[in-house]
């Protein structure tokens, strides 16, 4: 039983001192729920925009009535075109078209469609599944009349034109700051650099030839991720290609400055791990990739607002879903070179050839 209980201990003692460990066991989760409660606030409630259009009928001023009593919801009555369209411009999340009454018969239910963004993904169904339980609920039980739902994308610009821009940006995010800040790490502590040192290799070329091999590596992962998403789920490829690729690297060229700023720092692989972690996974829920910022309270959007990733993320969309040019875009490259020279300058400054002890 002795020795069973050392060796318990010692697991113990192993597991807390694994800080790679603790990370994603502990702070990792804690992260999870830290970044959630802030983003959608402790009691706070989600408005949803919602239009309401069609003849006036009992159930259709009953179901207005609930939804204007219910503090998430922002209702607008008006026509039906009108309603449509300030879908579609992005002022209304959903909006319910009730039929007439069945033959004029008042005690049957109208039918509804509701009309929703396809390409807010999540959110939209959340006030869809919203709007829908309240008129379920106004008629007493499931209507007799099926409720339809149709999305409505403008540009045909479906879910996954919106979604892979957000994913090919996290990946470049990832490959360019947790990649290169612990392969750095990894050289120095091994002695690689020291070693590069002193030959007649310069380290520029060194680092040079890294960059080069990551913006050939972020080039890749585009072909193959974009590719997947045509070939299987229909992606609908837009934009001028060349506009694309210098996104790309714009964003790839900021990660990976981010990367060599950590690997100067980080004083072993471990910690270099685990700022990575700390640097990338705040940005991969602030940034508008799997939910839009709207509802965020107002005083994290101005944060929201200098994290490159949600700069990145912005370009590619702009490029790939909706097909803009360089006039909407330009800010965003902007903001990564900016992102670019910071790093760069925060690399140079704690730049070390040698490994030191944690």
């Amino acid at each position: 039983m002795t020795s069973l209980l050392a060796m318990v201990r010692a697991n113990l003692k192993m597991s807390l001192r694994n800080r790679a460990a603790l990370f994603w066991n502990l702070a990792f989760p804690a992260l999870f729920i830290v970044i959630f409660g802030v983003v959608f606030g402790r009691g706070m409630t989600v408005e949803f925009d919602v239009g309401v259009a069609g003849p006036e009928s009992a159930y259709r001023d009953a179901v207005v009535a609930a939804l204007q009593e219910n503090p998430s919801f922002v209702v607008s009555v008006g026509d039906e075109t009108e309603e449509l369209q300030a879908l579609a411009d992005g002022n209304r999340g959903v909006v319910a078209v009730f039929a007439p009454d069945a033959d004029g018969n008042a005690e049957e239910l109208p039918g509804v469609i509701l009309y929703y963004n396809a390409t807010e993904g999540p959110i939209s169904q959340v006030a869809v599944g919203a709007v829908r339980q309240t008129m379920i609920d106004v008629a007493g039980g499931p209507p007799p009349l099926p409720i339809e739902e149709r999305p409505v994308t403008a540009q045909d610009v479906s879910f996954m034109d919106v979604f892979v821009p957000g994913i090919l940006a996290m990946s470049l995010m990832n490959s360019g700051v947790i990649g290169l800040a612990t392969a750095f790490v990894t050289y120095r502590e091994r002695g690689i650099l020291r070693r590069i040192q002193v030959t007649p290799f310069p380290l520029t070329s060194f680092i040079l030839a890294r960059v080069i091999s990551q913006l050939l590596i972020a080039v890749l992962q585009a072909v193959i991720l974009i590719g997947m998403a045509w070939a299987f789920f229909g992606l609908h490829l837009r934009g001028n290609p060349l506009l694309l690729l210098l996104a790309i690297g714009a964003g790839a060229l900021a990660f990976l400055a981010i990367g060599f700023a950590i690997s100067g720092i980080a004083p072993n692989v471990e910690t270099a791990a685990s700022y990575a972690n700390l640097v990338t996974f705040p940005m991969l829920f602030l940034s508008g990739i799997f939910f839009s910022m709207e509802n965020a309270p107002a005083w994290l959007r101005p944060i929201t607002k200098v994290l490159p990733l949600a700069y990145l993320v912005d370009a590619l969309r702009e490029l790939m879903s909706f097909g803009n040019g360089l006039s909407a875009i330009w800010l965003d490259l902007l903001a990564l070179l900016l992102t670019f020279i910071i790093a760069m300058a925060i690399a140079v400054r704690f730049f070390r050839w040698d490994s030191r002890p944690a």
